[in-house]
């Protein structure tokens, strides 16, 4: 069941590069509010990219980067990709009803953080195909961390720092806050591997940079009406930091990037309430 959770998170999530170098820029999640279809990342994984592609899964378009429009906030670090509908089949799109804007702050929380960290990603490979035409081939492989968000009280008093080193205290129903210590040993996951139990890899120092933007899941299942369980992913956040001495990863609850959409398409908002 623990794997059905994981997939289904997997389904929405995509691998950023950039357009020039096509080096890997962070993930996104893929959501669909009303008729409008929306990559959803993090602030800083999309205002520095010159031209950012996602890269999809199917063998008709192998990324899209032809965005309707681009928009960020830098003070909260949200970010939004606009796909056209168009662009739309080459995705597949969350539903509103799959995401939780409150969560139980006073309890653990199992969790998964689904995305695209830069250490899985094998460097660009270009195939000859004639002596005038050649294929160049990214392959990015997402890692699905199961860990916990962490409770109120469990977090620091005196904050978290910045990229200046000043320290910034978290803030009630906006900040989320998960405990990441991985083990020594990991287990990565190929669609040619899927179901299967992969060996362990070594990786002491697991380097989650590139996760930006990814999903903070719920890792939960539910009873379905004839009491089957089944996959209950919610994703409650997305996630922005990594502080590698504290072993914690820091995200933002998913209502403050609907709060960005709200802003820039405050009609396509009101149509969904």
């Amino acid at each position: 069941m623990g794997k059905a959770v994981a997939e289904r998170a997997r389904r929405f999530t995509y691998c950023l590069i950039e357009g020039t170098g096509e080096t890997k820029v962070g993930t996104a999640v893929a959501v669909k509010l009303g008729k409008q279809f929306f990559l959803a990342t993090a602030g800083h994984v999309i205002e520095n990219a010159h031209c950012v592609k996602a890269l999809v899964r199917d063998q008709v378009a192998h990324y899209v980067s032809d965005f309707v429009a681009r928009h960020y906030d830098s003070h909260l670090d949200v970010g939004l990709l606009e796909v056209s509908s168009s662009h739309s089949r080459h995705f597949e799109f969350l539903a509103p009803d799959r995401m939780s804007e409150t969560i139980e702050e006073e309890q653990k929380l199992p969790a998964m953080v689904v995305g695209f960290p830069g250490q899985f990603c094998e460097p660009i490979k270009q195939i000859d195909l004639t002596t005038k035409s050649f294929l160049r081939v990214v392959q990015c492989n997402t890692l699905t961390f199961h860990t916990v968000v962490l409770p109120r009280s469990e977090w620091p008093s005196e904050g978290l720092p910045d990229e200046h080193g000043n320290y910034r205290q978290l803030v009630d129903g906006r900040d989320v806050l998960i405990d990441y210590a991985p083990e020594p040993e990991v287990k990565p996951f190929t669609p040619k591997t899927a179901g299967t139990d992969n060996p362990p890899v070594e990786c002491l120092t697991l380097d989650p940079c590139g996760m930006s933007g990814g999903g903070i899941w719920l890792a939960q299942i539910a009873e379905g009406k004839e009491r089957l369980n089944y996959a209950d992913p919610r994703l409650i956040g997305l996630q922005l930091a990594w502080y590698r001495e504290r072993n914690l990863l820091r995200g933002i609850r998913i209502g403050a990037w609907l709060d960005l959409v709200h802003d820039r398409y405050p009609d396509l908002m009101t149509s969904e309430k």
